[in-house]
């Protein structure tokens, strides 16, 4: 299989991602940049050479990740899990002035493990502000580590307009729409399957056409460029996996200790444990092809349906650039969903070779565009204290 290899693309005027529009005058802009965008730079930038021809030539069996926002274009971006949570009056870091954000994973995969075994314990499950003992709640967006945990701050603006009349070449009466916009004050970083010697035509075209919606008004000029700093900055797989299942043991140790019958509960885990987070949006089916919420994995000839699922669903579209015409709507899953599987011990070593090409591959459908990136054991998983 193909390395995959990272770029940066940053934005010199602002970038309008569409989304799905919920009123036809207000067009909302997505925090991140699907692979299909830069997918659709390249077929954009052959169509106005009239070489339309060319187009799937070039695109075959190149494969477009999503573009996360940074602060650096050296420094990788992941985030946050649908399970991180956080201080509800100071939320955020502790390096940013919060009470910080820790994740409930790794603690929710023990008591819903215990309490299936009969633990009986003496307090239900409740999340507070470690700090102020004040509610938590969820905490989306995305991160960086470097010496501390940063968020990664995205910075919108809205420009209003006004509709012009095709055939009089004014201005349209009762057509004035909001254009909500990424000001250009972060970097993306994603990575694409593909051939060196197509890198330089592919800088070419996104330069040239431009990134999002908009761009013949000004919108979505950027600087595209390779990046070999984004390599190896997240630990590899089996380290990971070691170290998610190291937590959970502690995690088991301290809420058994807190179970009014710990002598007939197992003293340490039975089965070994992972995640699989989406790092970006998938388009999961069932075996009847309709829409699914729901992720069953083949590992080692087996299939394997999660114990646990932390999932929310948004509605995924687009526009085929090629063909001039509107991908179909269907309902995907959201970025940060969690799915959690177990194995038996024994099976262990055979199953973490097949991690690292289950994170290659992906997951669900439209992988070619950058949907269904995921990560095993998500490092942030770890964080069951805030930080």
């Amino acid at each position: 299989m193909k390395t995959p290899i990272w770029f940066s693309i940053t934005p010199q005027s602002p970038i309008h991602i569409g989304s799905i529009k919920p009123n036809l005058n207000f067009l909302e802009t997505k925090e991140a940049i699907p692979g299909a965008v830069v997918r659709g730079a390249i077929a954009e930038y052959f169509l106005y050479q009239n070489k339309e021809n060319k187009i799937k030539n070039f695109i075959n069996k190149l494969r477009f990740g999503f573009f996360r926002p940074s602060k650096f274009a050296s420094l990788l971006s992941l985030p946050l899990p649908i399970t991180a949570m956080t201080c509800k009056k100071h939320p955020g870091f502790l390096s940013e002035g919060g009470h910080g954000i820790f994740d409930t994973l790794i603690p929710m995969i023990v008591y819903y493990e215990l309490k299936k075994l009969g633990g009986n314990f003496v307090c239900p499950f409740l999340l507070r502000c470690e700090k102020c003992k004040a509610r938590a709640e969820k905490e989306k967006g995305f991160y960086i580590k470097e010496k501390n945990y940063e968020k990664v701050e995205i910075y919108k603006f809205s420009q209003t307009k006004v509709a012009i009349n095709p055939k009089t070449k004014t201005t349209e009466e009762e057509m004035l729409y909001s254009v909500t916009a990424l000001k250009p004050k972060v970097v993306f970083c994603g990575k694409i399957f593909i051939e060196e010697e197509k890198i330089k035509v592919l800088k070419e075209a996104v330069e040239k056409v431009g990134i999002g919606s908009l761009t013949t008004r000004g919108y979505g000029r950027v600087v595209f460029e390779k990046e070999d700093n984004l390599l190896n900055q997240i630990e590899n797989i089996k380290e990971r996996f070691e170290k998610f299942n190291n937590k959970i043991k502690k995690v088991w140790n301290d809420l058994l200790s807190i179970t009014l019958n710990q002598e007939k509960l197992p003293q340490k885990p039975q089965h070994k444990y992972f995640a699989i987070t989406l790092i970006s949006p998938a388009i999961l089916k069932d075996e009847t092809g309709l829409p699914s919420l729901n992720l069953k994995i083949s590992l080692n000839g087996k299939v394997y349906t999660p114990i646990l699922k932390f999932v929310t669903s948004e509605f995924i579209g687009g526009w085929s650039t090629g063909w001039g015409l509107p991908k179909e709507t269907t309902i995907g899953t959201q970025i940060g969903s969690v799915f959690v599987f177990k194995i038996n011990q024994q099976k262990e070593a055979l199953i973490l070779k097949e991690f690292e090409e289950l994170e290659q591959i992906g997951i669900g459908e439209r992988k070619e565009e950058g949907y269904g990136e995921i990560l095993v054991c998500h490092p942030f998983h770890q964080e069951v204290m805030p930080v």
